[in-house]
């Protein structure tokens, strides 16, 4: 079957199903690979392309991460992270308008799963993540620490007191943390001797670690440590305390937190 026919195919029962829902549609979606929609090898009237079940790797409240191949791109949409949920182990078709700013990315009008359509649209308020160049961040900013040295011992954890360094090839996790007798989730990066709290982090932050944890990738970034948490603390929570993620390698882009 060709592309062609493919497409067109996509486009009538696309059309098909959402008049059939109340709707009428006055425009189609072409169906397209991510990569055809991104790098314009195929072009759609009004930018619009329907994918058919593509990989989210990391869904955040309004904005997700899809990738196929090596190539990752942003969706976002109302109440975007339930719908995937939603979807997730099963075929569907997203119908969704490529924009340019303030970087490029899709917004999700609807997903077609069966004889369903799920109307999704564009959230009210939505922030994507900030990507850095080479130009708006220094990595010499970062200090070269010896990560393996490093233990919640004070005399250890003195060598990064204040000190924005360098982490590479560390675990993340999500999991429950007791802190001031509260049960709470937080993300934790894991050294080879130690593991830090992350502190606070942004819904942009939240995305990344989630991809990092779906995907099974080692965080490469640069952190921030401020005072040393007292020995109760350190104790109770298991930990070396608190660290502020400040950028994050992942998948060619570099995400930034300020």
């Amino acid at each position: 079957m060709t592309k062609f026919f493919m497409s067109f195919l996509v486009c009538v029962l696309l059309s098909v199903v959402l008049t059939g829902c109340g709707g009428k549609v006055e425009d189609t979606y072409t169906l397209a690979t991510l990569r055809e929609a991104t790098r314009g090898d195929l072009l759609s009237p009004g930018f619009k392309f329907s994918f058919d079940t593509p990989q989210f790797i990391a869904v955040h409240k309004n904005v997700s991460m899809v990738r196929e191949g090596n190539l990752i791109e942003f969706f976002v949409g109302d109440g975007l992270e339930g719908e995937v949920q939603n979807v997730m182990g099963r075929k569907f078709i997203i119908g969704a308008r490529k924009l340019f700013n303030p970087l490029i990315h899709f917004t999700v009008d609807f997903m077609v799963v069966g004889n369903d359509t799920v109307r999704v649209g564009e959230p009210y308020d939505v922030t994507l993540p900030g990507l850095l160049k080479a130009r708006d961040y220094s990595t010499e900013e970062f200090e070269e620490v010896e990560l393996d040295e490093l233990t919640s011992n004070r005399l250890k954890l003195r060598s990064i007191q204040d000190t924005r360094f360098k982490v590479s090839e560390a675990k993340v996790t999500y999991e429950e943390v007791v802190v001031d007798n509260e049960p709470t989730m937080m993300y934790i990066l894991h050294l080879k001797n130690v593991r830090f709290l992350i502190e606070d982090p942004n819904d942009a932050v939240q995305l990344v670690l989630k991809a990092l944890i779906n995907e099974d990738h080692y965080f490469e970034g640069g952190v921030s440590y401020g005072s040393i948490a007292s020995r109760g603390f350190r104790e109770g929570t298991n930990s070396a305390g608190y660290i502020t993620i400040e950028y994050i390698n992942y998948g060619g882009m570099v995400v930034g937190t300020r």
